[in-house]
């Protein structure tokens, strides 16, 4: 279980940085279309997709929860190569893909908030955060800066995957800890 849980921590915090640096660029590159941005989120989905399916894959002996791995991989991999093949298509669905995606995140990490207990105050406002983000960017494509919204969200969300790896890494169980009182009578 340590080493799925150094493996997991480690994909979140590069899964983090690849999509805090895709909001970075979404925010402050100057692009006349938004072909970069698409083509470099492709690129992220499909190597955080790669890095989840490797590391399900070779955590399938060592851990029963492998398989949740492998399918999120296989969720971004599919994505990922969507926009990569399909990209004038995907560039019109843009928001809707990222909308979407801000959705299942919303609802992954709700679900993931039920079985991690220590961490579930940060799983609930990150959820919140997706949720919310998600329903904006569907419900809202005409609003000005769209972008902004979509670089917005990517910061964030990075911001908290790279927390949520960080925490897995230092995570230590308590096993069999107990406090006692020593108390004094004069």
């Amino acid at each position: 279980m340590n080493s799925f849980r150094k493996s997991t921590g480690w994909a979140l915090i590069v899964r983090g940085l690849l999509f805090g640096l895709f909001g970075f660029l979404v925010l402050f590159m100057e692009s006349k279309t938004i072909y970069g941005p698409m083509n470099f989120l492709g690129i992220i989905l499909l190597v955080s997709g790669g890095l989840y399916f490797t590391l399900s894959l070779m955590l399938r002996k060592s851990n029963k929860a492998w398989f949740f791995g492998l399918l999120w991989g296989l969720i971004d991999l599919a994505t990922g190569g969507y926009i990569m093949l399909n990209m004038a298509k995907a560039t019109t669905l843009f928001t809707d893909i990222i909308g979407i995606f801000a959705i299942v995140m919303g609802i992954s990490i709700l679900v993931s908030a039920f079985f991690i207990k220590g961490y579930r105050v940060f799983l609930y406002i990150n959820s919140l955060v997706s949720l919310s983000f998600g329903f904006l960017i569907l419900t809202n494509p005409t609003i000005g800066r769209l972008d902004f919204l979509v670089g917005l969200y990517a910061l964030l969300l990075g911001m908290f995957v790279i927390y949520g790896g960080y925490a897995l890494l230092t995570w230590k169980k308590k096993e069999g800890e107990q406090t006692t009182e020593i108390t004094t009578e004069k």
